[in-house]
Parts: C-alpha cells; structure tokens; sequence
C-alpha cells in the first residue's frame, strides 16, 4: 500500500479500513465502494447496480456510536489544535479536522465500466436521496449529512432510485458536452449546503442557478431572467422572490449587492438577514430545475417552491 500522507497520518485509524488487497478486487470487478448512506436497499436496473456492503449494520454502528453526529449532520472528529511558542502554555483544546474520509456503505457497479460515469451516478443518487455521496478515499470537507433528505427534503420511495439512476444514466450518455456542467450543479447544489453563513449558501445556490442556464439552453437578457425562463421551460412554479417588478426581483438585487458590493440585503454582510427563506425555498427551486433537466416530473415538482416538508419523490 502507498505511504500514507501528512492528513491522512493525522486523521484517526478507524477512518482507514480498506486493505491494499480489498482495493485490486475492487478494479478487477469494476465496482467502486461509496457513502455514507443508511439504507439496505439494492437496486438493479439495466447495466448499473447499486447494493449495501456487506458490513453495512456495522458502519451504521459506527456512525451511530463513534462519530461527531449532530442534527443529521456527520462532524469531522476532533484532533488537539495546534499552538504557536507564545501559546504553548494557554489552555488546551480540540478542534474539528479540516477533512476526513467517511466509511464507505454501499458499491455502485456499471457495465461497461467507467469510472467518470460510476462517480456521476454516485453523485446524482446523493441529490436523490438528499444526501452527500462520495466514493470511498474521497475527502469530506466541514460537514455531510447521513439523513435522508437532509439537503432537499425529499426522500425516495417505490421505484425513485431506479428511475433517477436510469436517468442519470441516460443524460451521461447523450448529453456528453453538459456532463461536466451537471457535475458541477449537482456538486455545489449539495455541498454548497454544508457551509457555515446563510450568504456562503445563497451564493452557492444562485452558482447552481446559473449552471442549470446554461445547460437549459434558454435565453434571458438580464440575470432577472433567468428563474423566470428555467421555470417557464420546465414547468416550474416561479416563486414570488424571482418575480420581476420592472427590471429586478428580489433574488437579483440580492444576488447584484453580494456579488459585486460586498453587501447582503442592503447592509454590510453578516450585518442583515433576509426576510425570505432561501436556505428552504432556493433549494426547493433548484431541486425541481435540476429533476426536470434531468428529464423527470414528480409529484415533489407539482408543489409551490415556498412550501418544503418531508415528502417523497414519487416519480412518474
């Protein structure tokens, strides 16, 4: 096995539990290990199959017994934070890791095998089940959550996941020019949620906006535009904050003072808060844009983007 480096000599051993051995089976049978997701469920539709790993009650053990978890979020683990000379004697303390590598759950497997398709698809099943997916050996950055639609509050249900992996699979295949840019969506749309201040999340969701344009191919003048011409596209509900009243709605003034003036809802920012709830009803839009350029219609995109509680996909 490869030397380990400086982070992950840092990290604690129970955070590495894969074999060098482990690691070569996994190429010869082209699958690849992911997580952290708690179901039990496999799943099989044409050339992809998705099924928990042997050790899976296991995992959720440790998940449930061993880790920082708070809240549905899963918290780096803690490490004794490093002093300066001057420090040496001021109290002692532990601090989160900066990164840590979760425990693989289930495999993902795809004939023929294609690794940048396989991490795709792990991809676009965390969206779906609103969670955080990463292949095994990637490392976590602040915070990821192990609850079920945790990012979206949507969870599947029935036949969800087999059709969001055809799908998924399907735009991959015949969209080979807008892959990288629904990577990317699909990337900042989920960990974009796990950063700290309420205008670091805005921000990523108005970049996950603007990426699901210019995959759309709509048109639109002003950034105003834009909600108004995804939703109209794809037959989204607009929310009342992306309507425009003259050249500007909400969001694009909003998004204008943070993007180009340093300002967040007309103060300094971290000084104001907005009235409207985009941490819920951004997401809401951006959740339902994203199912529709991927080609599906739920029960989930019916429903008006200000209203956000626990419910299944219930795709058609």
């Amino acid at each position: 096995m490869a030397a380990m480096s400086d982070l992950q000599k840092s990290l604690p051993s129970v955070l590495f539990m894969r074999s060098s051995r482990k690691l070569i089976l996994n190429v010869r049978e082209r699958f690849v290990e992911f997580g952290f997701l708690n179901d039990s469920n496999s799943y099989a539709v044409d050339n992809i199959e998705v099924k928990p790993m042997h050790d899976i009650d296991k995992k959720i053990s440790w998940l449930k017994n061993e880790c920082c978890i708070s809240r549905g979020w899963i918290y780096p683990p803690k490490r004794k934070a490093e002093k300066d000379k001057d420090e040496r004697n001021s109290h002692s303390f532990e601090r989160f890791h900066d990164y840590f590598n979760i425990q693989p759950t289930h495999t993902l497997t795809i004939k023929p095998y294609d690794p940048d398709k396989i991490k795709f698809l792990i991809l676009g099943l965390g969206f779906f089940y609103g969670v955080y997916l990463l292949p095994a050996g990637h490392y976590s950055i602040n915070r990821i959550p192990y609850k079920i639609g945790k990012l979206t509050g949507v969870f599947p249900s029935g036949k969800d996941i087999p059709k969001a992996l055809v799908a998924l699979s399907n735009f991959y295949d015949l969209n080979p020019k807008k892959r990288n840019n629904m990577f990317a969506v699909l990337h900042w749309m989920l960990v974009g949620q796990t950063l700290n201040h309420s205008w670091e999340r805005f921000e990523a969701q108005y970049k996950v906006l603007d990426g699901l344009f210019k995959i759309s191919g709509a048109t639109a003048k002003f950034h105003s535009d834009r909600p108004v011409a995804l939703g109209k596209k794809y037959s989204i509900q607009l929310p009342e904050w992306a309507k425009i009243n003259g050249k500007h709605s909400k969001l694009s003034t909003l998004r204008n003072q943070l993007f180009h003036e340093a300002l967040y809802v007309d103060k300094p920012i971290g000084y104001a808060h907005p009235a409207e709830d985009y941490d819920i009803e951004f997401v809401t839009f951006n959740s339902k844009i994203i199912a529709a350029t991927l080609g599906l219609a739920s029960n989930f995109q019916k429903n008006g983007s200000s209203v956000r509680y626990k419910c299944a996909w219930e795709i058609e």
